[in-house]
């Protein structure tokens, strides 16, 4: 029966990001947090943040690199991320057989509320500096009863009136089903504060809003409660990097979104986002990118001068 259930349902959401997407319809951004991706051609080694989320992957193939993990994994699984991690993703698909997923970034409030509700579920003891940490990023199987909930949401994108009234209900459930799905070990130690990962979540907020200015490891790990030889083992545990290679991934995501989206030079993104030099930005783009940025730059200002 549930799997009988998760087919109906995946193909439910299949059709309806499909219709959506021929039709130019883009009436679920009304819904904060809300995403639908409908990928035609090819992506390879494609940087981005992965947030507090859950995401469902409804058709294709997908392989994403967090640190130096790799992750494999297509139709029928959901994509559990606890903290803000760095990835490269690659994925293959064409016009007829496009890759297909959504997601729904997470609110830690919410989380936070529900996490005393959630009984039964295996749990890592507070106090134990030597429990492996579960980890940011988690691969696993969704219910039925999950996509059922985002089927929902996404029928609420539709209906102003249907939205004002039952969006909190069908948020709440969806938040309730992944923090009390089995596996989600790793949302339910980002809700106790007693545990490492939501004490590294604590240092990757800092370094977030303050990724323009020179860090202090020392200060996260007095602002993480933990010892700074700890610190530092649990950060790269959860996060697959250090807190250095975290503030550098974060400065040239920024950079690059800059010169895309808002024309700046290279020199100008660099010093934009913290850097001293622009010749280290330089060498350190063109190792994360695979070329400098004098080329996302220069495309930039030549999208500009088409419109």
């Amino acid at each position: 029966m549930e799997k009988e259930e998760l087919e109906f349902w995946s193909r439910q959401l299949k059709q309806e990001i499909l219709s959506r997407h021929k039709a130019g319809n883009r009436s679920w951004t009304v819904i904060p947090g809300l995403n639908l991706s409908c990928l035609t051609e090819d992506t390879i080694n494609m940087n981005c943040f992965y947030t507090l989320s859950a995401a469902l992957i409804l058709q294709g193939e997908k392989r994403v690199r967090v640190g130096d993990r790799t992750y494999a994994y297509g139709a029928g699984t959901m994509v559990v991320t606890s903290v803000d991690v760095p990835t490269a993703f690659s994925i293959e698909a064409d016009p007829e057989h496009p890759f297909l997923s959504m997601s729904l970034k997470l609110d830690p409030f919410l989380l936070a509320e529900l996490m005393p509700q959630v009984s039964g579920e295996p749990r890592v003891q507070a106090g134990q500096d030597n429990e492996a940490d579960a980890g940011s990023f988690l691969v696993t199987h969704s219910t039925a009863e999950i996509l059922e909930e985002f089927a929902h949401l996404l029928k609420l994108t539709d209906s102003e009136a249907k939205r004002s009234v039952m969006l909190p209900g069908v948020l709440r459930n969806i938040h309730y089903l992944v923090l009390s799905h089995n596996a989600a070990i790793n949302l339910r130690q980002f809700c106790d504060t007693r545990l490492p990962v939501a004490r590294i979540a604590k240092a990757v907020s800092w370094i977030r809003g303050h990724y323009r200015e020179p860090i202090s490891v020392e200060y996260l790990a007095g602002l993480s409660a933990m010892a700074l030889s700890t610190f530092h083992q649990h950060f790269r545990n959860i996060t697959s990097i250090t807190p250095l290679q975290y503030q550098k991934r974060l400065r040239l995501n920024e950079a690059r979104r800059l010169m895309i989206s808002e024309g700046r030079s290279a020199s100008e993104a660099a010093f934009e986002v913290g850097y001293e030099s622009v010749q280290q930005f330089n060498r350190e783009y063109k190792r994360l990118f695979g070329a400098p940025p004098v080329r996302d730059a220069k495309q930039a200002i030549e999208g500009h001068k088409g419109h």
